[in-house]
């Protein structure tokens, strides 16, 4: 594997935005493919333990994030339309 794979590897697991079981099976099906070392696993699985961020819950979902914009556009707009009427008197 090469070593700017690694290297992006190491610093996605440095974040700590992942669920650490996930990382973990991510990291052996690279060593069970012969993609890392059994020294290179044996590291990245000790830097994914004390890296991953305990309070970390699982991304959104495709249709959670566009529920979450749809909101934050309705509200924005709304919030437009309430000061264009406020600087304009309502005309």
């Amino acid at each position: 594997m090469s070593d700017n794979f690694i290297h992006i590897l190491i610093r996605v697991i440095e974040r700590g935005q992942y669920i650490l079981s996930s990382m973990e099976e991510k990291i052996n099906i690279l060593w069970s493919e012969g993609r890392l070392t059994d020294d290179k696993r044996e590291e990245l699985l000790t830097l994914a333990a004390q890296s991953a961020d305990p309070n970390y819950t699982e991304a959104k979902t495709t249709e959670e994030r566009l529920t979450a914009l749809e909101t934050e556009s309705v509200n924005t707009m709304l919030a437009l339309v309430e000061l264009y009427d406020m600087l304009t008197g309502g005309v």
